[in-house]
């Protein structure tokens, strides 16, 4: 796309038969911000995590939707096949970057995203389920991840971003390594009126 890509977008492969044709879209996106899959209203999910090759799962030719997101790239990449129709749209979740004093090597060895994620949960006092690694790399140890409300979680977004926010200003929380920086942007839903997801400045914590 030649300038900002569209908050919302609607995706359809159109044709004579159905399930014939298909196509892998990829869409390269200027800021962090989280974007959801959509199929007849319901999200899809990116693919699992793959902790052997530090990114989630390659999209496959297999359902239409089938979706993954690349952190470092900032690219949303997915299945559309003829016939089916899909929607990009905002994901109402808190985006947040945690920078520690750790080596890429060192993160995997000691569990990867899923033990990360347990402590992060164990920390905050929330359920697992509300939290989504997105992407890891170096500099030293960048951990980008996601919360987002779910039926498992009692809070509310906005009392889990009070929370998360109130823990890491007064250093109570551990994910294994001495945290060095942590930037939190608001989700759509907490947003002031009239800001996007790609105006909203995220807040330095630590």
């Amino acid at each position: 796309m030649g300038g900002t890509v569209p908050k919302e977008l609607r995706f359809t492969l159109k044709g004579s038969t159905p399930g014939t044709g298909s196509m892998i879209i990829r869409i390269l996106y200027s800021n962090a911000g989280s974007r959801a899959i959509l199929k007849d209203g319901t999200e899809i999910a990116y693919n699992p995590w793959d902790d052997k090759k530090r990114a989630f799962g390659e999209v496959t030719r297999t359902t239409c939707g089938n979706n993954r997101y690349m952190g470092e790239k900032n690219i949303l990449e997915f299945y559309l096949t003829e016939g089916c129709e899909l929607n990009v749209s905002p994901r109402d979740a808190i985006q947040t970057l945690v920078r520690m004093e750790w080596s890429v090597d060192q993160f995997f060895s000691e569990g990867g995203t899923s033990t990360f994620a347990e402590r992060l949960a164990g920390s905050l006092g929330i359920h697992m389920s509300t939290v989504k690694v997105v992407s890891v790399y170096e500099g030293s140890l960048v951990v980008n991840y996601e919360l987002a409300a779910t039926k498992d979680e009692p809070l509310k977004l906005e009392e889990i971003q009070e929370l998360q926010t109130q823990k890491f200003a007064t250093g109570k929380v551990d994910v294994g390594a001495p945290i060095l920086d942590v930037a939190i942007t608001k989700p759509p839903s907490l947003q002031p009126k009239g800001v996007s997801a790609a105006d909203e400045e995220p807040e330095n914590v630590v």
